[in-house]
């Protein structure tokens, strides 16, 4: 119903709709890796300590680039890095690049910012149809670790109700969940009176708590806040070269440790061929 009502005001304003095609799961990975790119040029210039993450980094050691059925690019920084980076960000004025976090953008679904082509639209059943989620690169902040359990549990609280208040219903559903949806729909209509920036901020919030200067270890609490232990703080800051595909991007020295904390000892095994597939949502380029 919010399409239509945004595709009747365009037609009154006289505005043209624009032609979509699906990108192909290497043309999402040519995108990300454009912007990959830009955000280490940007970094270099700041001297801005970021560092590839998750399955990047696992791709970038195991396969010198992208993990062949990946179409996800993260960077990390720590916290005090990560809010050099946004400042730098928000007074960009790239053609085709922008910055996209919760403190701007109210109906923004994550506690961490994104970088995204503005050329391009991604699926992401948001309530908020004004919020634009485009093919991006993710980039995550570290706090230190959440040592308190009460406090581990408010975070996973609000991060199930910045869930409830930014998705429609088919975002929320679990496929063949049957009548176990109907807490979440009953939920959702309850929460989507107010607002998920008013969660992230909570959970940014108690990210902060536990500051980089009283921290030892330190992990990206405001995605994963049930991590008992972290990753040591000089690791984060300690970073050399590493081979990206066709560029070179920042990884820790340590990556070999910090893969082993996030992937397990195994981590230069790939997984069984039925779990090597792309994540579901699907990537436009609009023309």
């Amino acid at each position: 119903m919010d399409n239509f009502f945004r595709l009747r005001k365009e037609q009154k304003l006289g505005v043209t709709k624009m032609s979509e095609r699906i990108l192909s799961l290497e043309e999402i990975k040519q995108v990300e890796l454009d912007i990959l790119e830009y955000l280490h040029k940007i970094c270099e210039k700041h001297d801005i300590k970021y560092f590839i993450d998750f399955g990047t980094l696992l791709g970038a050691v195991r396969h010198k680039g992208f993990i062949p059925w990946d179409d996800d690019t993260d960077i990390s920084l720590a916290r005090d890095e990560f809010e050099k980076l946004y400042k730098v960000l928000k007074n960009e004025n790239h053609p085709y690049y922008k910055m996209i976090s919760f403190r701007e953008t109210k109906g923004y679904p994550y506690s961490y910012m994104r970088v995204y082509d503005i050329r391009t639209r991604r699926d992401a059943n948001l309530r908020d149809s004004t919020v634009v989620l485009g093919t991006c690169v993710d980039v995550f902040p570290y706090d230190g670790v959440a040592t308190d359990k009460s406090d581990r549990k408010k975070m996973k609280l609000y991060q199930y109700l910045i869930r409830l208040s930014s998705l429609n219903f088919k975002g929320i559903k679990s496929e063949n969940g049957g009548l176990k949806n109907l807490p979440r729909y009953i939920g959702s209509a309850i929460f989507q009176l107010s607002s998920p920036q008013t969660w992230n901020q909570k959970l940014e919030n108690m990210a902060l708590k536990y500051s980089l200067d009283q921290a030892k270890y330190l992990a990206c609490t405001i995605f994963d806040p049930s991590l008992p232990e972290g990753i040591k703080k000089e690791w984060l800051y300690d970073l050399i070269d590493l081979p990206y595909e066709n560029i070179v991007v920042k990884a820790p020295r340590k990556y070999h440790e910090i893969l082993v904390y996030e992937f397990g000892e195994n981590y230069m095994t790939p997984p069984p061929i039925e779990q090597q597939v792309p994540g579901g949502d699907k990537n436009y380029w609009i023309d």
